[in-house]
């Protein structure tokens, strides 16, 4: 879908955006590893970017971005929500856990003539992994995935990989798996940031653009956003569409609100130029599902650099990622 150096900033982007959560204990892994489709006779690479947040000592839950690579027919990637049971083995320095929960794709499938279709679709996903603890943070982990469609492609996965454990007190111990940061009620102020970037259709081709944007935020109550957004996607040859969308984020800040996190969803109207033609209509506006993250540090009192990824999830097989960076200005509210 879009290029490897485009996915591993997306990828990262996602990694930040487990602060979200105000619970105990985080931890972030990132694993690599291969894909075996059950209805094809090759393989491919896969990697993976996982959070997990402990609710309990052996109960928890996870998202994680999976990037099944590329095999004949099917450039697949998507995020997976699972619960999570975990045994602790040996003074909890090894950890057994099972995993199962839903796995929403975006696959890039080849059509004739030389077109691309965008397949989504949700998935009943397994795991089972095996975790063992280096020092107070770090940890190694291994892990399978069995990807189950009903009627597209399954696949297995096999994992290993590095992690850090975010939780405020050091590595998990017996009934106590750290604690939430201090609730200090913080509120976005005021902010209007100018993006530039690059666009990304996905397809075979990964047709890409150089991309703008400009976006008003604005927090309602704690740990909730508003914004308001233009966005131009360029013109990647394929599509060119532009339009404006609002968004509703779950965000939250660490490191004394120098750092914040959020994730983003809401729609997105837009009027794409190179539309194809329908009922006599050239270039018809249409309304599309905008999911976002957002990472940003505060350089200054007033200034702010800040990192977004949007995804565009079309009806006409043109998907598209934008990554966007931009400095924007806060004001009091």
């Amino acid at each position: 879908m879009t290029t490897n150096f485009l996915r591993t900033w997306k990828l990262f982007a996602v990694l930040l955006l487990c602060h979200v959560a105000r619970l105990p204990a985080q931890e972030l892994t990132f694993l690599g590893g291969v894909m075996k489709p059950s209805s094809l006779g090759e393989s491919g690479y896969a990697w993976q970017v996982d959070y997990q947040q402990n609710f309990y000592r052996n109960f928890s839950g996870s998202i994680a971005y999976i990037n099944e690579g590329h095999v004949t027919g099917h450039h697949r990637d998507g995020t997976a929500w699972q619960l999570w049971g975990r045994l602790p083995l040996f003074d909890n320095k090894i950890a057994i856990s099972l995993g199962a929960g839903a796995y929403y794709f975006f696959d890039t499938q080849p059509l004739s003539g030389g077109d691309t279709a965008n397949v989504h679709g949700t998935a009943p996903i397994y795991s089972l992994a095996a975790t063992g603890y280096l020092s107070n943070r770090w940890f190694y982990r291994a892990q399978v995935n069995q990807i189950s469609p009903a009627r597209e492609m399954k696949t297995t996965t096999a994992a290993i990989g590095a992690g850090f454990w975010f939780g405020r007190d050091k590595k998990p111990t017996p009934g106590k798996l750290g604690d939430a940061p201090d609730e200090k009620g913080y509120v976005t102020e005021n902010e209007f940031t100018l993006f530039a970037g690059q666009s990304v259709v996905n397809t075979f081709l990964s047709q890409q653009a150089l991309a703008y944007a400009v976006e008003y935020r604005r927090g309602l109550i704690p740990h909730l956003d508003w914004t308001a957004s233009g966005i131009y996607e360029g013109d990647p040859e394929i599509i060119r569409r532009n339009g404006v969308a609002t968004q509703l984020w779950a965000v939250n800040t660490f490191f004394d609100d120098r750092i914040a996190v959020g994730a983003g969803l809401g729609p997105y109207v837009y009027l794409d130029h190179k539309h194809p033609a329908s009922a006599g209509k050239k270039n018809p506006a249409a309304i599309a599902p905008l999911a976002s993250l957002t990472f940003s540090v505060r350089l200054s009192e007033h200034w702010i650099m800040r990192l977004v990824f949007d995804r565009v999830t079309s009806s006409y097989n043109r998907d598209a990622d934008i990554f966007l960076a931009g400095l924007g200005y806060r004001w009091p509210r």
